[in-house]
């Protein structure tokens, strides 16, 4: 068994798949193994012709917990280039579930931090569980995340809200999200999985073309909203190297050991 699982929901010819994160004493975490792995399935899905809605859910008590802590560190203590490389392996994930043609469901409960909480915003549509907990503590570890997924935070909440979960890693319930934008809607955790089936069949009832032109036009206002291109990759490359700075930092290394600890970090700014 893989650390991902794709199903079809009411069978094939239904077009509702399932692309289950399949790591649960893990709780999901995502690892170098699951980024190759969803940027197969994705592709797959990208040309199927009979799938017309896909769900993104994780097994267990999680949605998923964030980035695969030991890799993390197997990764700052190896090459230079690792951190970048990881960054860049999420980022071709995030941007295949915003390319592909159908839309795709977050179905969140438990913990959706971190890359998790970056893979729901990737996503078209989102419902959680009303006490599910999603955020992007990344000032608690040491890290800083892509400057894509700032973008799609700050445009699905706005910036003071964007800046008070990345600045002070806040982390909001199921409840708290649906009322900020970052998800469509909280139900009771039972229920999280029927509502996103349910959704999902209502898209897959839709006629085909408009949804995946509608899935289009969205995406394509969604850029039009975006800094233009040619002057953002100057800026996302200082951006790049304040990231990579902050990944080689001692700072990281204490988050880290703090995490596995399960106590409170001390940083000192190096």
């Amino acid at each position: 068994m893989g650390p991902l699982r794709l199903e079809h929901v009411d069978g094939p010819s239904a077009g509702v798949v399932r692309l289950i994160l399949d790591r649960p004493d893990q709780r999901n975490a995502v690892s170098a193994a699951v980024l190759d792995e969803m940027a197969g399935a994705l592709g797959r899905l990208a040309v199927d012709p009979e799938a017309r809605a896909v769900i993104l859910s994780g097994e267990g008590p999680d949605f998923c917990a964030g980035a695969d802590i030991e890799e993390l560190k197997a990764a700052r203590a190896s090459a230079e280039g690792a951190p970048v490389d990881y960054a860049r392996g999420l980022e071709d994930v995030l941007w295949a579930i915003e390319c592909l043609p159908v839309p795709v469901i977050a179905q969140v409960h438990g913990a959706a931090l971190g890359a998790g909480c970056q893979l729901v915003l990737a996503c078209d549509l989102a419902v959680a569980a009303g006490d599910a907990r999603l955020g992007i503590p990344s000032a608690r570890i040491g890290i800083v995340i892509a400057y894509q997924s700032i973008e799609r935070l700050l445009l699905a909440v706005g910036p003071k809200r964007a800046g008070e979960m990345l600045y002070a890693s806040r982390v909001v319930s199921g409840e708290e999200a649906a009322a900020w934008g970052l998800v469509n809607g909280a139900v009771p955790l039972d229920e999280v999985g029927p509502a996103a089936d349910a959704l999902a069949r209502t898209l897959a009832e839709g006629a085909p073309l408009s949804v995946r032109g509608s899935k289009r036009g969205v995406g394509v206002a969604m850029q039009s909203l975006r800094l233009d291109r040619f002057a953002e990759g100057h800026r996302a490359a200082d951006f790049e190297m304040m990231a990579a700075e902050a990944f080689a930092s001692q700072d990281l290394a204490e988050g880290l050991r703090a995490f596995r600890e399960r106590r409170r970090p001390r940083f000192t700014g190096s």
